[in-house]
């Protein structure tokens, strides 16, 4: 291939502003929500901390919580895509499937961990639970539509046992995770013990929406 035909892109300065602000109140909800759960962020404080102004930082989003929301999903949306791609071939999943989105999800909460045992820990951010929760939720939901036939048989119609079954999954998932970043012990440089998260996962996952895994 000789080389592209896409042609270069060109952004306005526009662009470039618009970029730059939402780094800044990406950085800087991640630096507050690390320090206390977000529900007690105000906008005032993050607009202080970011160095924009509220008119600026409503132009992006509604709430310190709506801009922690994003963030967040940006990692976990493409966790989930991968997964989603990974499950998709004809054959049954292979083991090391649903042990690497395991792996990536706990790379993630590390990525953050401030910012979740801020807030998983004790409960003390309902909006970071149910942010957390609903994502894999909609995993869930988006694995089964995908392929209605794992879905095992049992009492009610399919459509409310998908509902049921995945926040019993996303929950228990999230649970998982608050008794981890609760974990005092760590090893001795420091670190979590990744593979602790990880067996503890895959040792609840149903067998349905994890095939294959050893």
């Amino acid at each position: 291939m000789a080389g592209s035909t896409q042609e270069p892109q060109h952004h306005s300065p526009t662009d470039v502003r618009v970029r730059r602000t939402w780094a800044r109140l990406s950085e800087a909800v991640l630096r507050l929500a690390a320090e206390r759960p977000v529900e007690e962020v105000a906008v005032s404080d993050l607009v202080r901390a970011a160095g924009v102004n509220r008119s600026t930082f409503y132009k992006h989003a509604s709430s310190p919580a709506d801009v922690l929301a994003r963030v967040l999903y940006a990692e976990l949306d493409e966790i989930r895509a991968t997964w989603i791609a990974e499950t998709a071939a004809p054959a049954p999943p292979e083991p090391g499937t649903w042990h690497g989105a395991t792996a990536a999800l706990a790379e993630h909460v590390l990525r953050y961990e401030a910012v979740y045992t801020v807030g998983l820990v004790g409960q003390r951010s309902p909006v970071l639970h149910r942010l957390l929760a609903e994502h894999l939720r909609t995993s869930v939901r988006v694995y089964v539509a995908r392929d209605p036939g794992v879905l095992p048989e049992g009492a009610g119609p399919a459509e409310w046992r998908a509902d049921a079954w995945s926040r019993f999954v996303a929950q228990g998932q999230v649970g998982v995770m608050e008794a981890w970043l609760s974990l005092r012990g760590r090893s001795p440089r420091g670190e979590r013990d990744v593979a602790l998260f990880m067996g503890a996962v895959e040792a609840v996952l149903p067998s349905w929406i994890a095939p294959g895994r050893g």
